[in-house]
């Protein structure tokens, strides 16, 4: 399992979070049903152990509310992406490479194919917007587009480092997006309200705003995590209990780590969680192997 090491974000808790889905994801109602205890609760199995973990995200995401300042305005955009893009990295979970590249119909993308377009979009959007401020802020922004031979400094690959990476296998485009995304969210987490209202030129005619442009994140990834949903049906690899219940498990991780974007201090109660959840990763390993 690879360790994180995002900024903003408390390490400890996500990796927790995801050894416990890799533990889950294989798992067989069968196989869920087999005996687990958390407190009173004896009854409902391995499975029961989701529940709680969620639950414990839940009560974590409340806290953290109460405990902040209030976020900004594009602090919340970015934080409504982050959900999604947990949402989508929950979709893809344990796709193989052979699933990833089946053709569900003439004329439609592969899994791959699919991601790629999203990761490539997560370069242009992230280039629009940082050439818009880079120009704002130096007061200097011009609605011309903007000028090709800036394209590689601000997607920060060239042209046969990013076409290598496009036509590469899922799991390199994956690996690149965990560590692209949260630093589109640490690179764009001080933009101002007032900077949020001003133009920013991409394919368009509009001069659409910087605010439009940090939606897209969101709105984007949402259209292509459907599509790809719609895929794994049409190749027969309908979701198991087990990863129909990761979808939950990162939605509650997603929203404390959206509370704790710009915030340098994390509560003990998120290591402590943390630890809880890898104590319980342990004692279902444990129930799995008697």
């Amino acid at each position: 399992m690879k360790k994180n090491n995002l900024p903003m974000f408390n390490s400890e808790l996500i990796n927790a979070v995801e050894n416990f889905s890799a533990l889950m994801l294989p798992l067989s109602e069968k196989e869920l049903d087999r005996k687990w205890t958390w407190k009173d609760h004896d009854e409902e199995g391995i499975r029961f152990a989701f529940f709680v973990t969620i639950q414990e995200l839940r009560q974590l995401a409340v806290l953290l509310t109460s405990t902040r300042t209030p976020l900004t305005q594009a602090q919340h955009i970015l934080g409504q992406y982050h959900k999604q893009y947990l949402g989508l990295q929950a979709v893809v979970i344990g796709v193989s490479k052979e699933v990833s590249e089946r053709i569900p119909n003439d004329g439609e993308w592969a899994i791959r194919q699919a991601y790629a377009h999203i990761l490539g979009a997560e370069f242009s959007f992230r280039t629009v917007i940082r050439y818009a401020l880079e120009r704002h802020r130096v007061a200097q922004w011009t609605p011309e587009r903007i000028p090709k031979p800036e394209y590689p400094r601000l997607y920060g690959i060239n042209e046969s480092e990013y076409e290598f990476l496009m036509e590469g296998p899922l799991d390199a485009m994956l690996a690149y997006h965990h560590e692209l995304h949260p630093s589109i969210i640490q690179e764009f987490s001080n933009i101002t309200d007032q900077e949020l209202d001003l133009p920013a030129a991409f394919w368009e005619e509009t001069r659409f705003p910087i605010r439009h442009r940090l939606h897209r994140f969101e709105a984007h990834i949402i259209q292509h995590t459907v599509q790809i949903d719609k895929t794994l049906t049409a190749v027969s690899q309908t979701p198991s209990e087990s990863k129909r219940l990761i979808r939950y498990l990162f939605s509650a991780l997603a929203e404390v780590n959206a509370k704790m974007i710009s915030s340098d201090n994390y509560p003990t109660s998120s290591s402590e969680l943390a630890k809880n959840i890898n104590l319980r990763v342990r004692e279902i390993q444990s129930a799995l192997e008697n």
